[in-house]
């Protein structure tokens, strides 16, 4: 019988939490469940409590050219974003393994790269077996950069998440908040990000948003989770401009790490104005539990997201509010989309 092949997944892993690192983690639960073995290298390293064994790996490049000299996984899985990273694990071809990356992220910058970097991304394209493009953005963009067109494929990062993450509770003054109102606006991100001088989240245009919407709806509330705060003044700000408005109980802003897609689940409507941005996972997520999600133009969204004008308030506000007064049509189909994208995930790590 065949050796069961081992699968390295090098990335990040949670704690702390962003988009890969749940990725990572949600794949691994797959892993898991079809008995293939794996490892995890963690560039968040002994960043908090894991709830799985990692190696940590706090010099990255450093350590991707000591590993070529180890004895290494049949299946190497690379999520960093550096094409030195890249480069490196794709000299593991030559000991016979098989090399995926997952784009989660690519600046187009061909233009940039110097004549030694630029044989460097051939190098990677010709030894990888297979990249894994998030998004048709990021597909164009490898192709741009002469990655083989055949050895990509567009597969967005959303894994729905598991048992183990239903089980983990929230505060009860969010589930409190969410039972005073029979509709709840939620919306996740920085605060004090700037993007061409824009908030690059869009808290700013949210608040525009609910403050107009709030005097329409006394039944309405929003919720906003705060991944991160840049600039303590500006959100210093933002509470002050709720205050004044009298919306202090009617407006939370979350600044406690909690699970999203519980507060996903039961709200009414899902807003993502973002100045700028990649395929968000939040967004999948919206879709695959049937809430309603709106969200800016600034790329090309996911099918059933709802897209307003960037940075324009009152087209966010006109979107929104026609949303949430006639709901859109059934929404299995999104569902059902959103499911398919970790089974063509595996079939491409596991060569099926």
């Amino acid at each position: 019988m065949a050796r069961t092949k081992t699968v390295a997944e090098i990335g990040v892993y949670p704690p702390p939490v962003g988009g890969i690192s749940i990725h990572v983690a949600r794949l691994c639960d797959h892993l898991e469940q079809q008995d293939v073995p794996f490892i995890i290298y963690d560039g968040n390293g002994d960043n908090g409590v894991k709830d799985r064994a990692v190696i940590p790996i706090p010099e990255v490049e450093q350590w991707s050219w000591r590993y070529l000299r180890k004895r290494n996984e049949d299946i190497i899985h690379n999520h960093f974003l550096r094409w030195q990273m890249r480069f490196a694990l794709s000299l593991l071809k030559l000991k016979g393994k098989r090399i995926i990356h997952t784009i989660h992220s690519l600046r187009n910058d061909g233009e940039h790269l110097g004549f030694a970097q630029k044989m460097m991304v051939r190098l990677t394209g010709l030894l990888s077996d297979h990249f894994i493009a998030v998004s048709e953005e990021i597909k164009d963009k490898l192709l741009e950069l002469h990655i083989p067109e055949r050895k990509i494929s567009v597969i967005p990062a959303f894994i729905p998440p598991g048992e183990k993450e239903a089980a983990v509770q929230i505060p009860d003054y969010i589930t409190t908040f969410f039972d005073r109102y029979s509709r709840v606006i939620t919306a996740n991100g920085g605060v004090g990000n700037l993007h061409n001088g824009h908030e690059l989240y869009g808290l700013d245009l949210c608040l525009d948003l609910f403050i107009q919407l709030a005097r329409e709806d006394q039944e309405l509330g929003f919720v906003y989770c705060i991944t991160h705060v840049v600039d303590e003044d500006i959100l210093e700000r933002y509470k002050e401009r709720i205050i004044a408005h009298g919306l202090e109980g009617r407006c939370l802003l979350v600044q406690e790490k909690v699970p999203f897609y519980p507060l996903l689940q039961r709200a009414a409507l899902f807003v993502r104005p973002t100045a700028s941005d990649g395929d968000a996972i939040s967004l999948r997520e919206a879709l695959y539990f049937g809430t309603p999600a709106i969200a800016s133009d600034v790329v090309k969204r996911p099918n059933g997201v709802v897209t307003f004008a960037n940075r324009d308030s009152q087209d966010l506000i006109l979107t929104c509010r026609e949303v949430l007064h006639h709901p859109l049509p059934d929404p299995e189909q999104y569902r059902l989309e959103q499911e398919q994208y970790v089974l063509q995930t595996l079939d491409v790590l596991l060569n099926r």
